[in-house]
């Protein structure tokens, strides 16, 4: 049975020769296959001159690197990194104790003044004030001057600064509203003041009333050259004042400033 066995038993080192020969001979196929050269890719010849733009892309000259590029990095100078020093995590009691051993404690001596503070506290007593109610007549003495000055206070009257105080508010008005440029006066103009306005006015007044005057006493019944042009000389005048006198009836009254 054994040898019958034995016979028919595979041989397992021929097998495996066999095997990695097989194996070896298929490696060597695939290298010469890698070997042959690589087949060109069809192109059509309408691009046969036209440049690859990788091959562009290649060729093309780098750019220059930015200023920044050039600047230091945090912390290029600073050094070495500094190593702290290892400090102990408890300190040391003993150095900073301040309290004496009690080893010490029978040579302590006390110190006493001669202080009497009975002496001190009677001194005290005596000049502090007693403080007492109010009697019952500086109570009525209080109530009356209170009731006196309320007589004579007089309720609803504005006081006498309060009086002052409205009128130099009044007058700061009326001088801010006086300095105060017209909105309707025009450029390089000022306004006249009330005083010369009526005293012009009063002027114009004058000289109209003595200008009628001259018209009236013209001789009617005379019509010579000279009387007509009198008449329209005088008669143009009085239109000038009439326009003036016009102008200087107005409220407000600019004039050009000479510059």
């Amino acid at each position: 049975m054994r040898n019958n066995f034995d016979l028919g038993a595979k041989n397992q080192l021929n097998e495996n020769v066999r095997r990695m020969r097989e194996i070896q001979r298929r490696c060597k196929q695939k290298e010469e296959q890698k070997k042959e050269p690589v087949k060109i890719l069809w192109k059509s010849e309408k691009y046969s001159n036209v440049e690859s733009k990788i091959k562009q892309d290649v060729q093309k000259p780098q750019t220059p690197r930015p200023s920044s590029a050039t600047f230091l990095r945090a912390h290029s100078r600073a050094g070495p990194p500094v190593k702290l020093e290892s400090r102990p995590c408890t300190p040391d009691i003993s150095e900073k104790t301040s309290v004496p051993p009690a080893s010490s404690a029978g040579d302590v001596k006390l110190v006493r003044n001669n202080f009497d503070f009975i002496k001190v506290n009677g001194i005290n007593a005596r000049r502090h004030a007693v403080q007492r109610p109010p009697s019952a007549t500086s109570v009525d003495d209080y109530r009356r001057r209170q009731d006196e000055l309320l007589s004579h206070h007089q309720f609803g009257e504005v006081p006498d600064y309060l009086r002052k105080r409205n009128q130099m508010w009044q007058r700061e008005e009326e001088e801010r509203i006086r300095n105060t440029p017209d909105p309707a006066m025009p450029p390089n103009h000022r306004q006249l003041p009330d005083s010369e306005r009526t005293e012009t006015l009063n002027l114009l007044t004058q000289k109209q009333n003595d200008v009628i005057g001259q018209i009236q006493k013209l001789p009617i019944g005379a019509d010579t050259m000279r009387v007509r042009q009198h008449r329209q000389s005088l008669e143009k005048q009085l239109v000038e004042i009439e326009e003036a006198i016009k102008i200087f009836s107005r409220p407000k009254v600019f004039v050009r400033v000479e510059t």
